[in-house]
């Protein structure tokens, strides 16, 4: 199958290096109360926070336009520049959401705020790193003509397995689309990644652009931790895949050319502080 290879550097924007990085990142910023600082430490901390979303801006722009000043070098400019700027502004406003938080009760609010930002991290670098995947896997096969095809009974069992293993908003239209959808494929196509066909006047989900917060949680062959996550675009059903849980020690060349039976996978789902959490019980074979 063709390989998703991975590059941990910190200059790309889909390596999990780069993704825990930034998760990371800004929820530490959060945590900060500038109200608390000195006037010479809130000076310090607005421009320690402006390098580093221009630096993150500049990472995550769209770095393969040829011009004369790269764009992500502008972009990130620019962000430095805005946050600067609205640096007392954005204070005002973060205390706002404090004290929101304090009156209904929220103990330490400041926590569940960095927890907050940092899930919104997370989940923008997994949607990148999905769509990198995508673009990857169809610059493999741009000069083979597409083809559709009925859903695979695997596919559309682990599709349903995980739309329903939680109660989660947009699942419903997100189900009622898959009993349209029809699967795209090329000639050399592969077992472990599929891309689906939906009317365009089916409900669609929202958030539109997501990766849907369940996930199937699986062991490869040589005891690998993987995932099957299914990518949500323009509120329809795009793209079912596997991806590692986190960085191996080891370059991983291949994923598996198979999908996983449903006995054998773990259904998790986003928590609230942006960890993962075990759904009990699984949901039941669709056969």
């Amino acid at each position: 199958m063709t390989a998703f290879k991975r590059k941990d550097s910190l200059t790309d924007p889909v390596s999990p290096v780069f993704g825990a990085v930034s998760t990371a990142t800004m929820g530490a910023l959060a945590l900060v109360d500038p109200a608390k600082l000195t006037k010479a430490q809130r000076r310090t901390f607005h421009a320690a926070t402006a390098v580093l979303t221009g630096l993150y801006t500049a990472v995550t722009v769209d770095r393969n336009r040829t011009v004369l000043v790269p764009l992500n070098a502008v972009a990130g400019l620019a962000a430095v520049a805005a946050t600067l700027r609205f640096a007392d502004a954005g204070d005002a406003v973060e205390s706002r959401i404090v004290r929101g938080l304090n009156s209904a009760g929220i103990r330490r609010p400041r926590r569940w705020l960095a927890a907050g930002s940092a899930a919104l991290t997370f989940v923008t670098f997994l949607a990148d790193r999905a769509a990198a995947r995508k673009e990857e896997y169809e610059a493999a096969v741009l000069d083979e003509p597409a083809q559709v095809r009925p859903l695979t009974p695997a596919v559309r069992d682990l599709v349903r397995a995980i739309l329903t293993a939680a109660v989660v908003p947009g699942a419903d239209a997100l189900l009622a689309q898959l009993e349209q959808a029809e699967e795209v494929h090329w000639s050399a196509d592969v077992v472990s990644s599929a891309f689906f066909k939906v009317p365009d006047d089916v409900p669609r989900a929202v958030p539109h652009h997501q990766v849907f917060p369940v996930t199937a949680r699986f062991e490869g062959e040589n005891g690998l931790p993987l995932q099957v996550m299914l990518q949500i675009r323009d509120g329809k059903l795009e793209h079912l895949g596997i991806d590692t849980v986190a960085e191996p020690e080891e370059p991983v060349e291949e994923l598996p050319d198979g999908w996983p039976d449903l006995h054998e996978v773990q259904f998790v789902i986003d928590g609230p502080d942006g960890t993962r959490l075990p759904v009990t019980p699984n949901p039941p074979d669709h056969a």
